[in-house]
């Protein structure tokens, strides 16, 4: 319950962030915050102290490999907002997470492979993704709007997560797989701005997963032979550095 408490709150909280930040430089920027290892962090780190760090570098590793899902999900969303609207839209990107989500919960994979796969698909799905997009127009969004999307984050995991004990591990692991966060986004910015400030948000969120890799990796790595409290707080300082390196870069600040 502490741990699901804990995901929900800091997705909400990561959803808020990357919304503000979307409002003062611009969707890019809110896609790229939206990336941060808010989440994943305080659940790797609960992992190693209930269980042990192995465990933590087990699930740093599965982590990586299911980055995949997000990847799916960000092609097909936007790929299929150039004809349909955002709840098909929303639709068809669960849907290929769904179906790689079942792929990747089959794969054994190490450290190198499941690094390989989650940097592979980064760069294939930005590739793939449209490159001229709109100008954006950010506008002051209605009071509503931010409580919204934070309490959507919230219903979405906590609904997951209890639909995941119910039916068992294999569906589990597809529901796990969806990319509830980057759906928020996605639907909301879709609907309020338009198809260009979507794929920038979406390109955006892409290229902020840079830093989530890089967290992993190291906790994967590192926890084990460096100890829990080395591992995090180097593992966090590099993905800090690189998630305020590709703001500025992005952002022009």
């Amino acid at each position: 319950m502490l741990q699901l408490v804990l995901v929900a709150v800091l997705a909400a909280a990561l959803v808020g962030l990357a919304t503000l930040a979307g409002r003062r430089w611009g969707h890019e920027v809110a896609g790229l915050v939206g990336a941060f290892p808010l989440i994943v962090g305080p659940v790797l780190l609960l992992t190693a102290a209930r269980q042990d760090p192995a465990a933590a570098a087990q699930t740093a590793v599965a982590t990586l490999l299911g980055l995949v899902t997000l990847r799916g999900f960000a092609l097909a969303y936007g790929r299929s907002a150039a004809r349909w609207p955002s709840p098909v839209s929303v639709a068809l990107g669960w849907a290929a997470a769904a179906a790689l989500g079942v792929l990747a919960g089959h794969v054994e994979a190490g450290l190198l492979t499941a690094l390989t796969a989650a940097t592979l698909s980064i760069a294939l799905a930005r590739a793939a993704l449209p490159r001229r997009c709109e100008a954006e127009h950010v506008t002051v969004l209605p009071r509503w709007e931010l409580p919204a999307r934070m309490a959507l984050t919230v219903v979405l995991i906590v609904g997951i997560t209890k639909a995941s004990e119910r039916f068992g591990p294999a569906v589990a692991g597809i529901l796990a797989a969806l990319p509830t966060l980057a759906s928020v986004l996605a639907v909301f910015t879709h609907a309020r701005f338009g198809r260009g400030a979507l794929v920038s948000m979406l390109r955006g969120m892409l290229g902020g997963l840079a830093a989530f890799v890089t967290f992993c990796a190291l906790i994967a790595g590192l926890i084990e032979p460096a100890g829990i409290g080395v591992a995090f707080l180097l593992a966090t300082a590099v993905a800090m550095v690189a998630q305020l390196a590709a703001v500025r870069l992005v952002s022009g600040a």
